[in-house]
């Protein structure tokens, strides 16, 4: 069920990456032929970029396209799998401490955009509200502590259940 979850969120940030391509195209044939941008792109395009991250981060993850360098890891795997594992686990465990410092730091950030109701543009031309990707960021960074915390008790159950 929360693989599924996660595919849908990753889903959604594709969808979203086809609608800007959408947008800057309208934005540089507006420019080009009618002397006249779409208002708002830049901006939008600058929230967009990291909505999109933290919807797909943990699909990343999941799907095991995080950037890591596994050359430690790999080989110790290989050669004594219990103590890959167990290694594994302490950098699935530290994963869930990063995000849940990420989520905790941007929940005051999403409170506070709130709030104030902070936008980014300029007044009177385009404006829009960053309580949603800083929204997103939370989900995001939700969703992705909680599949680090699933990988890393599967990597301590293996540790721990004597498997071979």
């Amino acid at each position: 069920m929360f693989s599924r979850l996660l595919g849908a969120m990753n889903a959604l940030g594709t969808v979203w990456i086809f609608l800007l391509m959408v947008l800057i195209n309208s934005d540089i044939l507006g420019r080009e032929l009618f002397s006249t941008p779409v208002r708002g792109t830049t901006e939008l395009l600058a929230l967009s970029i990291v909505g999109i991250v933290f919807l797909q981060l943990g699909h990343a993850l999941m799907s095991g396209r995080m950037t890591r360098s596994d050359m430690l890891i790999e080989n110790l795997l290989i050669a004594r799998p219990r103590a890959g594992r167990a290694l594994q686990g302490i950098f699935n465990l530290l994963g869930v401490v990063f995000l849940v410092i990420i989520f905790w730091g941007s929940l005051a950030l999403f409170e506070e955009a709130i709030e104030i109701g902070e936008y980014v543009g300029a007044a009177g031309d385009f404006t829009a509200p960053t309580w949603p990707i800083r929204l997103l960021i939370l989900i995001g960074a939700a969703a992705t502590g909680l599949q680090y915390l699933i990988m890393a008790w599967q990597d301590f159950r293996f540790v721990f259940a004597g498997e071979k």
